[in-house]
């Protein structure tokens, strides 16, 4: 889905300073609390970044009462099958996982899971990535990894493999396939491995969840959807304007919106009973990293009124958004991208609306057929957020950024080989930054510029703002 990017010394100092100070003003000011999501879930997805953006490296932050978050997947474990049926990859800024199973600067990352989960936010491990490399040779292979997957980061009671997360268990396990290979075959075995292994827990619901290109026929989760069973589908209406077969969301003269033509495709599968997500990007820059992909983004007036035409569905399941760090870079009236998403599945409008957004005129296209949109009314802002979003003209504690599905990442510690993962979507391209910044008052060693920031700009006193490198500008 995403990837890493390089990151100098001192940007590295100000990430470390902005965890010091910044989380610990969210920690006060909004402690852990058990979540009651009602029906539809906001889901995002933590753990890569790119396009210039950095997002909080403590998971936990993503955990508060006020964050709006229902499900965090983690990305990303891509690189698997071949020769070796142990996965790993990197997840988050410091947590990678070798080749041999072994987690490496994982502490931290432990720690916040079991504090995520005790505040009742699902947390999934997602496998895949758009630029990665993972193949299945067999059904024998796929199985095996199946196991494994269940044994290391399941509640297995295994002592004798890796476990990167500690005694945690993970809640589901993600498919992110955006790599065919002749291989799609095989995943129907891997999924009935890790379903075979969650019957033997009763303790908890575990979910199989997947990331499929909104096209139908799907290129690289189709076969797989069709012959296994998931149960959340976080479908990606985004990157596929120019696809031969074109879906996006119904904005922006985009193509076609295809959600019908999903809950139809898998009517006939094993995933029948799947809960349908529309999957966004969380900000301008999220769909593929450069100002190209703008065209995707809902605004939230945009994303309440897709919304409320289809959250009646029986497959409705909630939003989907990529990622968390795109999230944090775009505050509007004060939430966050996530938190304006599940201001919207609550309250039926987004932060600072007395109400519903109007409906978006879209009529979903029936299979095979192209539906036709129209332009949901332009978002209007108003002053104070309500309920769960902050009041405070100020940005939410962190100003750490993430990058989308489609990023190329690099990364700041080497993951277990010269692979790197990315998310959904196209690799991005270097862009110009949003050609408006929001004022605002950053605290020392805040971010306040950067390429592909869009979060406010104005230091406290006596700081000023100076540019680090094309991507980091922090409070000095």
């Amino acid at each position: 889905m995403t990837s890493y990017f390089q990151l100098s010394q001192n940007e590295m100092r100000s990430l470390s300073l902005l965890a010091r100070l910044g989380l610990t003003s969210l920690v006060a000011a909004s402690p852990l609390a058990v979540h009651q999501a009602p029906g539809a879930q906001n889901v995002v997805y933590w753990g890569q970044n790119g396009g210039g953006t950095i997002e909080n490296n403590d998971l936990s932050a993503y955990c508060q009462s006020n964050s709006g978050i229902d499900v965090l997947v983690l990305a990303f474990l891509y690189q698997f099958g071949h020769d070796n049926t142990i996965p790993s990859g990197t997840v988050g800024q410091s947590c990678s996982i070798s080749n041999a199973g072994a987690g490496q600067n994982c502490e931290a990352l432990v720690a916040a899971i079991g504090k995520c989960q005790a505040a009742g936010v699902k947390i999934v491990l997602s496998l895949g990535g758009a630029t990665s490399s993972y193949s299945l040779q067999s059904q024998a292979q796929a199985e095996q990894i199946g196991q494994y997957l269940w044994d290391s980061y399941g509640n297995s009671g295994n002592t004798k493999v890796q476990r990167p997360f500690g005694k945690n268990a993970v809640d589901g396990f993600d498919f992110d396939i955006e790599l065919n290979g002749g291989s799609s075959q095989y995943y129907q075995y891997m999924i009935a491995k890790l379903r075979q292994n969650f019957a033997k827990d009763s303790s908890k619901k575990y979910v199989i969840t997947g990331a499929p290109q909104c096209p139908i026929p799907e290129p690289n989760m189709g076969e797989i959807i069709a012959k296994s069973q998931f149960d959340y589908l976080f479908v990606q209406f985004y990157n596929n304007n120019n696809y031969s077969v074109p879906c996006a969301l119904p904005i922006n003269g985009n193509a076609p919106f295809n959600y019908k033509n999903w809950t139809s495709f898998i009517a006939s599968t094993p995933s029948k009973d799947a809960k349908i997500f529309i999957g966004v990007p969380a900000s301008t820059l999220a769909a593929n990293g450069s100002p190209s992909g703008a065209t995707y983004y809902a605004t939230p007036n945009q994303l309440a009124a897709i919304v409320n035409d289809y959250k009646s569905d029986a497959h409705f399941g909630g939003i989907m958004m990529w990622s968390a760090g795109f999230s944090d870079s775009n505050v509007i009236n004060g939430c966050t991208y996530a938190q304006e998403a599940k201001h919207i599945l609550v309250n039926g409008g987004p932060c600072g609306s007395d109400g519903p957004a109007p409906p978006s005129s879209t009529t979903s296209a029936p299979p095979g057929g192209s539906p036709t949109s129209s332009s949901p009314p332009p978002s209007s802002t108003t002053s104070a957020p309500p309920g769960d979003c902050p009041t405070s003209s100020s940005p939410p504690p962190s100003n750490t950024t993430s990058a989308p599905p489609g990023d190329c990442p690099t990364s700041s510690s080497p993951p277990p080989s010269s692979t790197t993962s990315a998310p959904p979507g196209d690799c991005p391209t270097s862009s110009s930054p949003p050609g408006s910044s929001p004022t605002g008052t950053v605290p020392q060693w805040g971010q306040c510029g950067g390429q592909g920031y869009n979060g406010p700009t104005g230091c406290q006193a006596p700081f000023t703002c100076k540019k680090s490198s094309e991507w980091w500008s922090s409070c000095q």
